[in-house]
């Protein structure tokens, strides 16, 4: 009668085998995971940044539109992130970023409805609303002197048609 089963040597050879595929198979894996929900993470943040600028007309409250954003409660879009947490931006936290058209926002009055009624985005001390999950700032999409939206360099770091960007992995959100 012969014994069947497997010896301790063909258990070790077997396993080092699968641990050799699985060194190779693994870390791309991991790698489109961990890039996926980055990329998710920066739409989300842009998303929320679209309706800080820009409102959410879906938000009603009494007849009355409650998320009306930057855009219509100051009368024109933000030149910098900066505006979206703040309506005095030479304040120390915000005094060393430096923009085109830098100025103190009118306050709100509430009896025309028109002024700064911010915050419009959460500030956490960091400005971390002003990057995207790779730390590189969110820019305006500006077109023929028009601002259509922000972008996000995307997962290679580099806004498509710098130097060394290969492809266009840039994320856009429109206003």
């Amino acid at each position: 009668m012969t014994e069947r089963g497997w010896s301790l040597v063909e258990l070790l050879v077997v396993i080092s085998v699968l641990g050799i595929i699985l060194a190779f198979f693994v870390p791309p894996i991991v790698s489109r995971v961990t890039t996926h929900a980055r990329v998710v993470s920066t739409q989300q943040e842009m998303n929320m940044l679209r309706e800080a600028i820009a409102g959410n007309s879906d938000v009603i409250a009494g007849g009355q539109l409650v998320s009306t954003g930057f855009r219509n409660d100051v009368g024109r879009l933000p030149r910098s992130l900066v505006e979206l947490a703040t309506r005095n931006p030479f304040d120390t936290l915000y005094a060393r970023v430096m923009y085109v058209g830098k100025e103190t926002l009118p306050a709100w009055d509430p009896y025309i409805k028109k002024g700064w009624n911010g915050p419009y985005v959460r500030e956490d001390g960091d400005m971390g609303y002003m990057d995207d999950v790779w730390g590189v700032p969110y820019r305006f999409i500006v077109e023929n002197n028009e601002t259509l939206g922000l972008e996000s360099a995307g997962p290679d770091g580099l806004f498509y048609g710098q130097p060394g960007s290969r492809t266009d992995d840039d994320i856009r959100v429109r206003f």
